[in-house]
């Protein structure tokens, strides 16, 4: 036991002596500990002197760069505004030429129609013309009156200016001139992104003047060569319109039928028409 004790007091007197040789090593060690300390403050304090500078020329380059995001985004906001401008009249546009062309089909005649949108009274109703749902309607063009004179078209007017021309034409009641002006238009811009709006409204002046199976074949068009055009649904019902008053009741439903499959999402009110003209039809 007395030996265990001794062993043991001279192990731990051995680690905690150290010797001459081993202090000088340690004495080394933090010498250079020391020096390196020293290069590393004087590399931060170089840093120090340098970053103010640097902060300073960051902060004038994203000055800069929010100034032109923010001329950007002006920018930006001024185009979407003048483009939802644009959309705004189109389809006011849309829905005037609508409203009066649904006041020929319920035989009010164009004069009628010019009226009604020009006034709050309610039309009257002069003999009433075939209405188009109904079947046997095969009576030769109509001569209707036309409204009031547009104005010449330029001689260098561009496309947009073209189909704005032919549509003023449609919504004064000048049928003939605007089944000229959309007819050149489609011919002269068959990819000009309204020519599908144009080939639709070129049928419309050919529908309210009873020409059918013209009015047909137009609306045809639209379907076959702009099938996701704005105006597709549109001439979808309207093709069945058109068929149904050449008797073709077959060929009308089956038109009528395709509305939900080929466009789910078209506007309510042309939905709502179609399955009303398949009522009237007797559809399957």
């Amino acid at each position: 036991m007395k030996t265990t004790t001794r062993v043991a007091a001279l192990l731990l007197g051995g680690v905690f002596w150290i010797g001459p040789a081993h202090a000088e090593g340690i004495a080394d060690r933090l010498e250079r500990l020391e020096s390196q300390l020293g290069l590393q403050v004087a590399e931060s304090t170089q840093v120090a002197q340098i970053a103010p500078s640097l902060a300073a020329d960051f902060e004038v380059r994203l000055q800069r760069l929010e100034r032109a995001v923010s001329e950007l985004t002006g920018r930006y906001e001024e185009s979407t505004y003048q483009s939802t401008q644009l959309k705004d009249r189109l389809e006011r546009l849309n829905a005037d030429i609508d409203f009066r062309l649904q006041q020929l089909e319920k035989g009010g005649g164009a004069g009628g129609a010019v009226a009604a949108a020009a006034s709050e009274k309610a039309p009257e109703k002069p003999a009433a013309a075939p209405a188009a749902g109904q079947l046997g309607s095969t009576k030769p063009s109509e001569k209707l009156p036309a409204g009031p004179q547009v104005a010449a078209l330029p001689a260098n007017a561009n496309p947009d200016k073209q189909y704005e021309h032919a549509f003023e034409q449609l919504r004064n009641g000048s049928y003939d001139a605007a089944e000229k002006e959309f007819s050149t238009f489609i011919a002269k811009n068959k990819t000009h992104s309204l020519t599908g709006s144009a080939q639709y409204w070129l049928g419309e002046t050919y529908y309210v003047r009873n020409r059918f199976g013209e009015a047909a074949a137009s609306f045809g068009e639209v379907l076959q060569k702009y099938p996701k055009g704005n105006k597709a649904p549109d001439a979808l019902l309207k093709l069945g319109l058109s068929l149904a008053s050449l008797n073709k009741k077959t060929e009308a439903c089956t038109a009528l039928g395709q509305m939900n499959k080929m466009y789910p999402d078209a506007a309510p009110s042309v939905k709502r028409r179609s399955e009303m003209e398949r009522k009237k039809l007797n559809c399957g």
